[in-house]
């Protein structure tokens, strides 16, 4: 019997865990932990595939387990879940490994597509060594243009590891660290000092203000397939939907998308979820989200130094 994909939820409110178990037994094998202490102690003696783990918790909450995670060297996939829609916790769930971001109450058909986005193309848990390595394609994005480096970020985590970049420093820490499948620069001169670096790692050059998004989409897929298969393509119907949201940073809405790509909004809904497992609107608040990734982290470091300031204070 095929081991099945091993999921550990996380909340302090019993209900909750009572409806996981419900609702995902049938598919996957189903740990519970009614606070962060407890998962973590879970997570340091078993392997696990995905994490659904509750921001607000008593005790160690969300953003503390994660922090332990990265600590400890545990390399797994977490789902934040939130009952309430607060971008900057978003944005530092995301900034701390987070796989995905959820609110409550979320739709179970859309709980089971990212569990499954995240556990199909990985070596179930019971297989896999205790080292928690993963081998999903990778893809390292660099690149200044805001809307460009956020759709690609977004669209490709549908199908591996992103590191979405805008400085070369930070690309060549990346580089440091590991040997992505795929580089995207948009800059000449970076790319011509990341090729050196990593000389064996494909490539692909986005010049100009508005680089060929489909294009790129294809590239990118084509480099997965070297050491990857049944990396999935982007339809083309959705291949412009994704180049339209990319030009805009996230600002529009699926009324516009629809009208850009030539189908109605109800045809777009639906072979967008079926091929990126989120909807049109999550795909759009997503990119959003990345695209003011910077702007967040600027805010985070004030309230964390005003934070600090406070106790300084007598």
């Amino acid at each position: 019997m095929t081991p099945r994909p091993v999921v550990l939820a996380v909340d302090d409110d019993s209900r909750v865990l009572d409806v996981y178990q419900a609702i995902l037994e049938a598919r996957y094998e189903v740990l519970t932990a009614a606070n962060g202490r407890a998962a973590l102690e879970i997570l340091q003696s078993r392997t696990v595939d995905v994490v659904l783990l509750d921001m607000l918790m008593p005790g160690l909450n969300g953003i503390g387990v994660l922090e332990a995670l990265k600590r400890l060297g545990i390399e797994t996939n977490v789902v934040m879940v939130s009952g309430m829609n607060d971008t900057l916790c978003a944005f530092e769930a995301l900034r701390l490994g987070a796989s995905d971001y959820l609110s409550k109450p979320f739709d179970v058909g859309h709980l089971h597509q990212v569990i499954r986005r995240l556990t199909e193309d990985a070596t179930p848990a019971a297989e896999r060594p205790v080292s928690r390595t993963r081998t999903l394609p990778h893809a390292l994005i660099v690149t200044d243009n805001v809307g460009l480096r956020a759709g690609l970020a977004v669209a490709l985590r549908t199908r591996g590891r992103v590191d979405a970049v805008g400085e070369t420093r930070s690309a060549l820490a990346v580089l440091a660290r590991t040997r992505p499948d795929v580089i995207v620069a948009s800059d000449p001169a970076v790319a011509a000092e990341l090729r050196a670096e990593a000389p064996a790692v494909p490539l692909l050059l986005a010049e100009g203000p508005r680089p060929e998004f489909d294009e790129l989409l294809r590239g990118i897929v084509d480099a997965f397939g070297i050491r990857h298969e049944d990396v999935r393509r982007f339809a083309a119907p959705v291949a412009r939907a994704l180049a339209y949201v990319s030009a805009r940073s996230g600002r529009t809405c699926i009324e516009a998308i629809a009208g850009a790509v030539g189908v109605s909004c109800s045809h777009l809904g639906h072979i967008f979820a079926d091929e990126m497992e989120m909807t049109v609107t999550e795909y759009v608040t997503h990119v959003k989200l990345e695209a003011e990734r910077p702007k967040l982290a600027k805010m985070l470091r004030r309230h964390a130094f005003s934070v600090a300031a406070s106790y300084r204070t007598p």
